[in-house]
């Protein structure tokens, strides 16, 4: 069958949380199914990187959106009634591309990732049709509200009240959705009326395993793009509140942050010796060898954490927070540690720090949880099966009125 796939970020080469999940449906998909992908790139080197992707589908359209282009169109849109978040991803070539391919061509299904590209597709009738929400966008706004001081967090706070309502009727515009774990399912049944498919994210068991190098029994890792916003604060909350308290037990305790475009904030944390800042590498997984714990204090946290997946599957335990920990299938005391408050979290590092025995029988653990729970060959039976198997939920498509649209 043919298959239209829309994605918010070139999803290659698949090393960042969102284009890993993208990229394993499209990789997934294109076994059994002819699958057009039709994208966006925030640059021309994006493009440049992005463009291998071809191998993996039948058929490739990029937009380039660009920096001033995108943040352009958000400000257009911060004070009006349409997502400032959907108005950086719209790019009327794009548009017009998808326009073009529904015209010449007959699809049999269409699935979009992520809610801020359902606009190209919304009003569409054709086929089936598909929305992998991943996550509900809207909490992630809210809670940034709730962090941030007046009067930004009014325009965040504002933010979310119109992606709620966009994924509300995004939802009356597809046959059925899904998201990355129950916590999104619960927010967003709440007001989609659609049926909602958890498919969490899985992680590549060949690519991440462990080769056997030499731990540093003493050194923390966090990984991540640390210009995103939540990994900005994971790491500052880490260092002023946590690090500290594991450097009274552990006083040579270093931590390495491992991440493409440290923002500035990020990288006045280092400091030469006990906390480095590596920037962009070609490969997180030397990093991960090397580190006896990984951690993940993230306070705000949507979905699934890809960091944590992989430090499980590489072998290194790991000490998350609470909001790290959502929507991955592992036990907390076996699997990996779970710290609450800034006192508990230092204290469970500083107890794998102690117990290099505890650290191997916690590491077989979490590799043991990510093979059983994690794996994307199992996990992406529930994609297919949603594309290709289901039937149609609820009344035609081309009987429902439209009241939202493009900007």
């Amino acid at each position: 069958m043919r298959v239209l796939f829309l994605c918010h970020r070139l999803p290659f080469p698949p090393k960042r949380g969102g284009k890993i999940r993208p990229f394993n449906m499209i990789r997934r998909l294109s076994q059994r199914h002819e699958v057009t992908v039709c994208t966006v790139a925030r640059s021309e080197a994006e493009l440049r990187e992005g463009l291998p992707l071809r191998a993996h589908c039948a058929d490739l359209h990029v937009a380039t959106i660009g920096p001033v282009r995108g943040w352009s169109r958000f400000a257009l849109h911060g004070l009006g009634g349409y997502p400032a978040t959907f108005g950086y991803f719209w790019a009327p070539e794009l548009q017009r591309t998808v326009d073009r391919l529904l015209a010449e061509r007959r699809f049999d299904a269409i699935l979009v990732h992520c809610s801020s590209m359902g606009p190209y597709v919304a009003d569409y009738d054709g086929c089936r049709k598909i929305m992998d929400y991943g996550d509900a966008d809207s909490e992630k706004w809210i809670e940034y509200a709730r962090r941030a001081a007046a009067p930004v967090s009014w325009g965040f706070a504002l933010e979310a009240a119109k992606v709620r309502r966009y994924e509300r009727w995004l939802g009356e515009r597809f046959d059925a959705c899904s998201v990355i774990s129950p916590r999104e399912r619960d927010v967003l049944s709440g007001y989609v009326r659609r049926p909602i498919e958890v498919i969490p994210n899985g992680v590549d068991l060949e690519y991440f395993a462990s080769r056997g190098g030499t731990r540093r029994p003493h050194r923390l890792i966090f990984t991540g793009n640390m210009s995103y916003r939540p990994n900005v604060d994971a790491v500052r909350h880490l260092c002023a509140e946590i690090l500290p308290r594991v450097r009274r037990d552990v006083p040579d305790v270093e931590l390495y942050i491992v991440g493409m475009d440290p923002a500035p904030a990020v990288r006045r944390l280092a400091d030469e010796a006990r906390v480095v800042v590596t920037g962009r590498v070609d490969d997180v997984r030397p990093y991960f060898e090397e580190a006896a714990v990984a951690v993940a204090p993230l306070r705000v946290a949507r979905g699934l954490q890809n960091k944590v997946l992989e430090a499980m599957a590489m072998g290194v335990p790991v000490v998350a927070s609470p909001a790290a920990h959502q929507g991955i299938s592992s036990v907390a005391g076996r699997d990996l540690l779970v710290g609450a408050d800034p006192a508990g979290f230092a204290q469970a590092v500083v107890t794998l720090l102690r117990d290099p025995g505890g650290r191997e029988r916690m590491a077989r653990a979490g590799r043991a949880a990510v093979e059983e729970n994690h794996c994307w060959d199992r996990l992406l039976d529930r994609l297919e099966t949603l594309v290709v198997g289901g039937p149609p939920a609820g009344e035609p498509l081309a009987a429902r009125a439209t009241h939202g649209g493009r900007a």
